[in-house]
Order: structure tokens, then C-alpha cells, then sequence
């Protein structure tokens, strides 16, 4: 509603500009229509980032009540900032999920810097999201490693609606099915319930 409000009061603005031919008014009246339009299209990117948030801690909730899921952690070490979308704690150690809610197909390498969504006759380009969960791993293992907490930390990127991924990384994934999996893959116990609760306690 706020943003067809700001519409309309932009289209008067250009109208009543060109009648008294004040074009300054004009410049000013695009350039707010510019900047409404990019505020717009970063709110839609978010909405659409924390709906893939929202769906993929909904399907963690499929998980065995022994795993804790935490979700939105910020993290900041000496100025260095960071924050993990989701992190599942359990006996078997932590799981960093660095969700993306990218459609399409994406395609991507380890080393690249960035990385390519192709969808119906449109392209699109992101940084590399694995680099993201590397930094937001090293970031979590330096706040733990300040309590004297030393605990081994997997993790991956999981895409929640994309089509296809076309990738040579392990640590992308693309299916609801296979991260619960890759989540549950380790079978020995690595921490006892009291290290659980202070992780937790830590990170909350």
C-alpha cells in the first residue's frame, strides 16, 4: 500500500512538473521512482530469502527430538561479522545450513567467485555461497573455541527451490530428503548433554 502511495505521489509530482515546465522536478521525480523500485526489489529478495528460511527450519523439525535446531545466530569476532541461517546441535557435533530460496538452475565451482542463476530468458548472478558458510564456520569455531569448547562443525548450502544444481561440491544440496540425511549421517556420539546445553547457551 506505502509503496503505491509513493506511486502515485511520484506520477504528480512528474505531471505537475512538465505542465509548469519546472524539469527539475522531473530529475527528482525519477530518480525517487528509481530508488522506490530498487527498495522494492530488495524486499522482495528478502521476503523470498526468509520464506526459504522458513520452510527449511519447518523440515528440520522432521528431525529426532535429540537435534536442536537455531536459527539466525549472529555471530561477530573482532569486528569480523557474520550470521548462520540455521545450525542443528546434536550428540554428533554441529551442522551450519546456509540456505538460498534461488529458483532456477544455479551453476557454480569451489574456487569461483561467483556463481550463475539461469532462469526462463533471464540470468542472474550471486557470490559464492559456499564461501559464506566457510566464513560463517571459521567465525563459529573461533566464539566457541573463546569458552574453551572444541567440537567438530559440518555443513553445507542448501538450495530450497531450486531445479537443478550443477556444481563439483559435496556441500551443496538441493533436496529436503538428502540434507535430513546428510545431518544424520554421523553415528558415534561426539558430546555429552551438558557440552549441548552450553553450546546452546553460548550461541543463544
Amino acid at each position: 500500500m506505502l509503496v503505491y502511495v509513493f506511486c502515485v505521489f511520484i506520477f504528480l509530482t512528474i505531471v505537475v512538473s512538465i505542465e509548469y515546465r519546472t524539469w527539475s522536478g522531473v530529475f527528482w521525480g525519477l530518480l525517487f521512482a528509481f530508488a522506490a523500485w530498487q527498495c522494492n526489489e530488495q524486499a522482495s529478495i528478502s521476503k523470498c530469502g526468509l520464506r526459504g528460511e522458513e520452510e527449511t527450519y519447518d523440515l528440520l523439525l522432521s528431525l529426532p527430538k535429540t537435534y536442536k535446531v537455531l536459527n539466525n545466530i549472529d555471530l561477530e569476532v573482532n569486528g569480523r561479522k557474520g550470521e548462520i541461517d540455521l545450525l542443528v546441535v546434536s550428540e554428533y557435533g554441529l551442522f551450519v545450513i546456509e540456505v538460498k530460496n534461488h529458483s532456477g538452475t544455479i551453476f557454480g565451482k569451489k574456487g569461483q567467485n561467483t556463481w550463475r542463476q539461469e532462469k526462463t530468458q533471464q540470468t542472474k548472478y550471486m557470490k559464492n555461497p559456499l564461501h559464506q558458510l566457510d566464513r560463517e564456520i571459521r567465525l563459529l569455531r573461533e566464539i566457541l573455541a573463546s569458552f574453551n569448547v572444541s567440537v567438530p562443525i559440518r555443513g553445507c548450502v542448501y538450495f530450497a527451490n531450486a531445479k537443478k544444481i550443477v556444481t563439483d561440491s559435496n556441500n551443496v544440496i538441493d533436496n529436503g530428503t538428502v540434507l535430513l540425511d546428510r545431518i544424520c549421517s554421523n553415528s558415534s556420539p561426539l558430546l555429552k548433554k551438558n557440552q549441548i546445553r552450553k553450546i546452546i547457551r553460548i550461541l543463544r
